[in-house]
């Protein structure tokens, strides 16, 4: 693989015609290549316009800026929705929450239709501060800039997973180039801006998740050198242990909250 361009004094930005903000970002042709799943061999003869040609910053940039875009419709969303409420969007999402849960079509009848009332009060209280509207979009605000931080914290965490995983199995990639590949992951996330759409929404994630996964295992495949087989085990174990690990959890919530009711 050629060195990371990003480390090389600034990539020279000036010379390849690229301003220093687009140097924080792959080239459109190293996107297309990822979203068409042509991610080649870290040690194979690459030209610029490859995958492996990014560099960690661009991998970075492009989480950051891919979350931001991801997040925008559905945060200008909210914020529309709380300021019709006249609140911060936590209080407006948590009253809608509720009445969704207390509707007996959805959730069955039970504590749910308290829940909904007094969450309907706080979110009908004046903030202290601000207006409604002005609440509702600082809120908004900050739930939009939080994208982009927690794509960043799932891209190391989970990959620090998969990458131990891949040199249990005898991966020789470093850290660089793996988390510079599996970046390209986040691509296809781009797509759940659509998600809060009712219907079209829950089609449009599932299409950027398997996508994006495929992707993942493209760039695992490409960074160690282990088999398609392999790839799979290192890019999906991670997520499966962690779903496994959600169902476990919320059977216990839900048993002791059975418990404490019957008790």
């Amino acid at each position: 693989m050629t060195g990371d361009p990003s480390l090389q004094e600034g990539a020279n930005v000036n010379e390849n015609g690229r301003s220093r903000f687009a140097a924080w970002l792959p080239t459109r042709r190293q996107m297309r290549n990822a979203l068409q799943l042509n991610i080649e061999p870290v040690d194979s003869s690459v030209s610029p316009d490859s995958v492996t040609f990014a560099g960690m910053r661009q991998g970075m940039g492009l989480i950051v800026a891919a979350a931001l875009i991801a997040g925008l419709l559905p945060s200008l969303f909210a914020w529309t929705m709380a300021a019709r409420v006249g609140t911060a969007t936590p209080l407006a999402q948590l009253s809608q929450l509720a009445e969704a849960r207390a509707n007996p079509q959805l959730q069955g009848v039970g504590i749910a239709p308290v829940l909904a009332d007094s969450a309907a009060l706080i979110a009908g209280l004046e903030p202290a501060y601000f207006p409604g509207w002005l609440a509702a979009g600082i809120t908004a605000l900050g739930g939009w800039i939080n994208w982009p931080l927690s794509w960043l914290n799932i891209w190391i965490v989970y990959g620090l997973a998969a990458l131990l995983l891949a040199k249990l199995l005898g991966a020789k990639t470093t850290l660089q180039q793996f988390y510079t590949l599996t970046s390209f992951a986040f691509l296809p996330l781009v797509l759940t801006a659509l998600g809060f759409i009712p219907c079209l929404g829950i089609i449009v994630n599932l299409v950027a998740l398997l996508w994006a996964a495929a992707i993942y295992v493209a760039a695992v495949r490409a960074a160690t050198g282990l088999s398609t087989g392999l790839s799979i085990l290192c890019a999906l174990l991670p997520g499966a242990v962690v779903a496994l690990l959600a169902v476990a959890l919320a059977f216990t919530v839900a048993a002791g909250l059975v418990t404490a009711l019957i008790s």
